[in-house]
């Protein structure tokens, strides 16, 4: 299965000349915590609730006069859509990442993947099967076939 099949493909995205106080407005409205930030149709970078905490807020800065680009991080990490579910789920518990941008081949933003997407694919697999419909339906969707205690242990 695809990494397309498994991700959230709405993603809501912030820009770098944003207030810090708009961008943790948006993550608070659609309960996020974190946002891809693009300039000109390209990622450039990710905000997170701890990017915000740290070197925002911990730092006594304005959240108003603070622009995301200044405490965004500018390097990211991604994978392709068309990459398959159990590779991606693989470089997240190596890597220990709770999500990953997801880009089509041309690097345009198409999703965003997070552990818990991974989780409820594995668990939906799982659930068939205690219900005898593994063959029937687990194997017709491809689910990545991952340990829960591996990824637990793994990612935090």
């Amino acid at each position: 299965m695809k990494i397309s099949h498994l991700m959230t493909p709405d993603v809501v995205i912030a820009s770098p000349m944003q207030s810090l106080k708009s961008a943790a407005l948006m993550m608070e409205e659609h309960d996020f915590d974190a946002l891809p930030v693009c300039e000109h149709q390209r990622v450039i970078g990710m905000l997170t609730v701890r990017d915000i905490a740290m070197k925002a807020v911990a730092q006594g800065r304005s959240l108003d006069a603070c622009k995301i680009s200044d405490v965004m991080t500018f390097e990211t990490q991604y994978v392709f859509a068309d990459q398959p579910a159990e590779e991606v789920a693989h470089l997240m518990m190596e890597q220990q990442l709770r999500r990953l941008l997801v880009l089509d081949r041309e690097y345009q933003l198409v999703g965003i993947v997070a552990v818990d997407d991974l989780l409820m694919a594995s668990h939906l697999q799982s659930t068939l099967a205690r219900h005898g419909h593994s063959t029937r339906h687990a194997e017709a969707y491809h689910w990545p076939n991952l340990s829960l205690t591996a990824r637990k242990q793994a990612i935090h």
